[in-house]
């Protein structure tokens, strides 16, 4: 096999920073004119003009119809042909394909090009021992318990029609309802049928418990609210709206008694063993609610004590995922495409400061498990599809199917895991145990 012709070029350095640089790379007239002839009879081999066999038409009619095409082809062949040589001149490794943001070429003249590339930044981790943690720890106590409990029992209340022929403070209300502007225009989809209202609920606005305690079935309110500029529903913000409303039906509330049979409907043995199946899932919510803290205190820390550049292609790359999914979320909550990117485009700051911090802090991660020579074993993988299977006996099949197609999936999932663990064993951690504060305070 024949060599492939290195192209002869001048490059210098118009900037360099630790991770990018910016050159200017210049490649003789006669050089790209070779390029441009070889691009030519390249397509000269593969045109098919009418009146002429595949690969015989006239040099002439070639140039004539493909000049630019063959033109773009030997740009593009120059670029690659000595793109990466200047890169390797400046011993610079880049992470990705270079970016051409300047061109200057015409048929026959010399081809000037300026390119930018990117590097990893080159860094050790530092201050990653001894980080110091306050974990607060909040211990269940009969108030707090009682009050999950209660919460529970609030969940599995039922509604039947009230006796009273007027609503309550604690009455839900069924109401339909269209909301007009301050003009008189209705407003396109703020209308609702049948729509249940808890008086005795902190979520139900204001306007409307002072409206409907005390009204009857068959009352009709109007209901006057002001929405502030920066109100989520883009039809309401900044307007005051009027709600027609009219009372369809007054329910009361019924909360089941605490007592073993409302246990057994909870699937527990009595009483005593409800109350110990809610304190233990208190106890792994506040056991997780912990590690969370934890885990954010270290990465914050590692954060402050690390500070470098970062690429902006990777930054890019992540602010992207990032607002994809918040798209996802936003659109599962029935969000439409106008308020998302309004949505987006507000928080677009917030964004790339999220996006700079996540690719800062990987590489400080990936530093420190280099530095640690930790590794992921061929133990630690069987032991974790062994717990996979031992969680799921009857389904070893899926399971041994799903660690062959994730297992790179399962690999980066034990790393984190190892590596966190490295760096709480490591970190200079203050316990502090409180009781545990309740929620409606």
């Amino acid at each position: 096999m024949s060599e492939t012709k290195k192209i002869e070029f001048k490059a210098k350095v118009i900037d360099r920073k630790p991770i990018s640089i910016t050159m200017e790379v210049e490649v003789a007239a006669a050089l790209v004119g070779t390029e441009f002839e070889n691009a030519l009879h390249s397509i000269q081999g593969q045109a098919k003009i009418a009146g002429f066999r595949q690969g015989k038409a006239p040099m002439n009619i070639i140039k004539e119809r493909y000049s630019l095409d063959a033109k773009d082809k030997a740009v593009e062949n120059v670029i690659k042909g000595t793109v990466f040589e200047a890169l390797e001149q400046e011993k610079f490794n880049p992470l990705d394909m270079p970016i051409v943001d300047e061109l200057d070429y015409e048929i026959g003249k010399d081809l000037k090009y300026h390119f930018t590339a990117e590097c990893h930044p080159q860094f050790e981790a530092k201050d990653y021992k001894a980080i110091p943690v306050k974990k607060e720890i909040y211990k269940v106590t009969d108030k707090s318990l009682m009050e999950s409990i209660e919460a529970i029992r609030e969940s599995n209340s039922f509604l039947f029609e009230s006796k009273s022929d007027k609503a309550n403070a604690q009455s839900s209300v069924s109401v339909d309802y269209e909301a007009f502007d301050d003009k008189g225009v209705k407003l396109p989809k703020i209308e609702a049928k049948n729509f249940l209202l808890d008086l005795g609920s902190a979520k139900t606005l204001k306007e409307f418990k002072d409206a409907l305690i005390g009204a009857k079935v068959g009352d009709e309110k109007d209901i006057k609210i002001s929405y502030p500029a920066d109100y989520p529903n883009e039809i309401l913000a900044g307007k005051t709206a009027v709600f027609k409303t009219k009372v369809l039906a007054i329910k009361e509330k019924q909360i089941p008694e605490l007592n073993d049979d409302f246990a057994k409907d909870m699937g527990s043995q009595d009483l005593e063993d409800f109350k110990k199946k809610v304190q233990s899932v208190i106890d792994e919510e506040e056991k997780r609610r912990q590690d969370m803290d934890v885990e954010r205190q270290i990465t914050d820390y590692l954060l402050e004590k690390n500070v470098f550049e970062v690429p902006n292609s990777l930054v890019l790359q992540q602010e992207d995922s990032i607002k994809e999914r918040m798209r996802r979320h936003l659109r599962g909550h029935n969000e439409n495409e106008e308020y998302i990117n309004k949505h987006l485009e507000e928080g677009k700051d917030k964004i790339k400061e999220e996006a700079q911090k996540t690719v800062r802090l990987s590489y400080i991660l990936n530093s420190v498990y280099s530095l640690e020579k930790l590794e992921i074993t061929d133990a630690d993988l069987q032991d974790e599809k062994k717990k996979m299977i031992d969680a799921n006996p009857d389904r070893q099949d899926e399971v041994e199917k799903y660690y062959v197609e994730k297992k790179e999936d399962i690999k980066i999932y034990l790393k984190e895991a190892k590596l966190f663990k490295f760096l709480i064993d490591n970190a200079d951690i203050k316990e502090i145990i409180k009781d545990m504060p309740l929620k409606g305070k």
